[in-house]
C-alpha cells in the first residue's frame, strides 16, 4: 500500500516537466511548420527573368526543337560521309563520296536556314510580349481617363448640370475599359507563356523585357547592295550552287568510252535542270527582297503618320475636356475623343510593331544573320 502512494506521489512530480516537455514540442512543431509555410510561399513566388532580344534568341536556339533535329541531321550526315570514305577504300566511287560530302554540306547549310528561322520567330514572340505590355498600359490610361470623366459627371449631375444619360454613358465607359483592361492582362500573359516555351523557361516565370521596340529611317538602305548580299549569302542559293556542282561532276563521270551513251545524255539533262532550279531560286529571291524591302519602307511610313494622329487625337481630347468643364461640350463628345485618343496609340502602337517585324523579316529574307541584331547593308 506504501509503495503505490510513493509511485503516486513520484507520478504528480513529473507532471510539470511532462508539461513542459509538451509546451516545447508544440513551440518547436509550429516553428517548424512556420519555416516551411515560408520556404512554400517564396518557392510559390513567380521568378522574375530579365531578359534582352538576344538573350532571347539564344535561348530559343538552345532550346529549340527545330534545331535539335537539324542538328541531328548534320550528325547524320557526318557519320553517312565517314561510311561513304570506309567504302570508297575497297569499292571506289567518286559520285557516291561527292554526294555524301554535298550531303552534309546541305545538312549544315539546312541548319542555318533552321536557326535564321528560330530568330524570326524568337523576334516576333519578342515583340509581341512588347506590344502586349505596351497594350496594357494603353488600357490603365483608358480606365483613368474614363474613371475621371465618370467623377466630372457625377459633379456636374449633382448641380444640375448633366443628365441620368450622362451617367450611364460615364459608367459603361468605365465598364467598357476595365473590360479592355482585363483583356490586355490576358493577352499579356498568354504572350509572355508563349516566349517561356520558345526560350525553355517556366511557363510562371515573369520576363522583364530589357529592350524596346527600336526605330531607324531606311534612307541609307541601298535596294540593289541588299538583293546582291542575299544572292550572295542566303542558304537556298548554296543549296542550289551544290546541286549543280554535283550534276556537273556526274556528267564528267560519265563522259567516258564504257559509260552508256544515254546515261551521259541524262546526267547533261539533270545539269540543266540544275542550272535552271538555280536561276529561278535567283529570281524568286530577288524577288522576295523587293517585296521585304517595299513592307519596310510601308511601315515606317505608318510610324510616322501613326504619330502625327496621336499628338492630334491627345490635343482633341484636351481641347474637348476643357469645353466639356466649361459647359461648352458635351459627355458624349469627351467620351468620343477619349476613344479617338486610345485608338490612336493603339494604332502607333500597331505600327512600330509591324516596323519591327518587317526589319527582322528584311534581314531574314536577305540571309544577313547577323543582321539580324539589326545590321543592314547600306548604300
Amino acid at each position: 500500500m506504501l509503495s503505490q502512494k510513493r509511485r503516486a506521489v513520484l507520478w504528480l512530480h513529473r507532471i510539470p516537466a511532462i508539461i513542459v516537455l509538451f509546451a516545447m514540442t508544440a513551440v518547436f512543431s509550429a516553428a517548424v511548420f512556420s519555416t516551411f509555410a515560408s520556404a512554400s510561399d517564396i518557392e510559390s513566388e513567380p521568378q522574375v527573368v530579365n531578359v534582352s532580344l538576344e538573350e532571347c534568341r539564344r535561348l530559343a536556339l538552345k532550346h529549340s526543337a527545330s534545331v535539335l533535329l537539324a542538328e541531328n541531321a548534320v550528325l547524320d550526315a557526318k557519320l553517312a560521309l565517314e561510311q561513304a570514305e570506309a567504302t570508297n577504300l575497297t569499292r571506289p566511287s567518286p559520285t557516291s563520296l561527292y554526294q555524301a560530302e554535298m550531303n552534309l554540306k546541305s545538312a549544315e547549310k539546312s541548319l542555318e536556314i533552321v536557326k535564321q528561322d528560330v530568330i524570326l520567330s524568337t523576334d516576333q514572340l519578342y515583340y509581341s510580349l512588347l506590344r502586349a505590355e505596351h497594350m496594357v498600359s494603353i488600357a490603365e490610361q483608358a480606365l483613368d481617363l474614363a474613371e475621371r470623366q465618370l467623377q466630372i459627371t457625377n459633379a456636374k449631375e449633382s448641380v444640375g448640370m448633366a443628365t441620368q444619360l450622362d451617367i450611364i454613358r460615364a459608367e459603361n465607359q468605365v465598364a467598357s475599359s476595365r473590360n479592355s483592361l482585363a483583356s490586355a492582362i490576358l493577352n499579356r500573359e498568354l504572350a509572355m507563356v508563349s516566349l517561356n516555351q520558345a526560350i525553355g523557361f517556366a511557363p510562371t516565370t515573369v520576363l522583364s523585357l530589357e529592350d524596346e521596340f527600336s526605330y531607324e529611317r531606311t534612307e541609307g538602305l541601298d535596294l540593289d547592295a541588299a538583293i546582291e548580299f542575299a544572292l550572295a549569302n542566303r542558304i537556298e542559293i548554296a543549296q542550289a550552287k551544290s546541286a549543280v556542282e554535283i550534276a556537273d561532276m556526274n556528267v564528267k563521270l560519265a563522259d567516258n568510252t564504257f559509260t552508256p551513251r544515254l546515261t551521259y545524255e541524262r546526267a547533261k539533262i539533270s545539269a540543266d535542270d540544275a542550272r535552271i532550279r538555280l536561276k529561278e531560286q535567283e529570281n524568286k529571291i530577288a524577288l522576295s527582297v523587293r517585296q521585304a524591302y517595299v513592307s519596310l519602307v510601308q511601315a515606317e511610313a505608318k510610324i510616322e503618320l501613326s504619330e502625327a494622329r496621336v499628338n492630334e487625337a491627345r490635343e482633341n481630347l484636351r481641347i474637348t475636356q476643357l469645353l466639356f468643364e466649361a459647359d461648352m461640350a458635351t459627355n458624349v463628345e469627351v467620351l468620343a475623343a477619349q476613344n479617338q485618343y486610345t485608338q490612336s496609340q493603339i494604332d502607333a502602337l500597331q505600327a512600330i510593331y509591324d516596323y519591327n517585324m518587317a526589319r527582322s523579316q528584311f534581314n531574314r529574307t536577305i540571309g544577313d544573320t547577323a543582321g539580324t541584331t539589326g545590321g543592314v547593308p547600306e548604300s
